[in-house]
C-alpha cells in the first residue's frame, strides 16, 4: 500500500504576503524560528570614504592591508564599496585614541619626566 502525499502548495495564512520576496523572508523565518533583522545599511564609494576620513585612496588600501581599516565589500565586478556604520566606527576610535594620546603627552608625560 502506497501513501499519497499532500500536494496543497499553498502556504499557511501567515505567509500571505504582497510580493515573492517578503514571502520567502517570512517562510526561512519559520524554519529558523527567528525573524531576521532588516536593518538599512548604506554602502560609500572611494569618493565618499576619501571626503569622510580625510584620507587619499591609497592610504585607505595600505590601512585595509594592515587591518587597520574595514575592508570594502565588492558591489559588482568592477565595483567596490564600505559599510557607512564601520567607516564611522573606524572615524569614532581614530578620534578616542586621539584624545587618550594627547592626554598622555600633555597631562601625564610632563609629570613622568619631572
Amino acid at each position: 500500500m502506497r501513501k499519497e502525499l499532500a500536494t496543497d502548495s499553498t502556504p499557511p495564512p501567515d505567509w500571505s504576503l504582497s510580493n515573492e520576496t517578503d514571502a520567502r523572508l517570512d517562510r526561512s523565518s519559520v524554519r529558523t524560528g527567528h525573524k531576521p533583522s532588516v536593518k538599512s545599511m548604506r554602502l560609500l564609494r572611494i569618493p565618499q570614504v576619501m571626503q569622510q576620513t580625510g584620507q587619499k585612496k591609497t592610504m585607505l588600501y595600505e590601512l585595509q592591508k594592515v587591518g587597520s581599516f574595514p575592508m570594502r565589500i565588492q558591489i559588482t565586478s568592477n565595483s567596490v564599496g564600505w559599510i557607512e556604520e564601520e567607516v564611522n566606527a573606524w572615524i569614532t576610535e581614530r578620534v578616542a585614541a586621539s584624545k587618550h594620546s594627547n592626554f598622555f603627552r600633555r597631562i601625564l608625560l610632563p609629570i613622568y619626566i619631572a
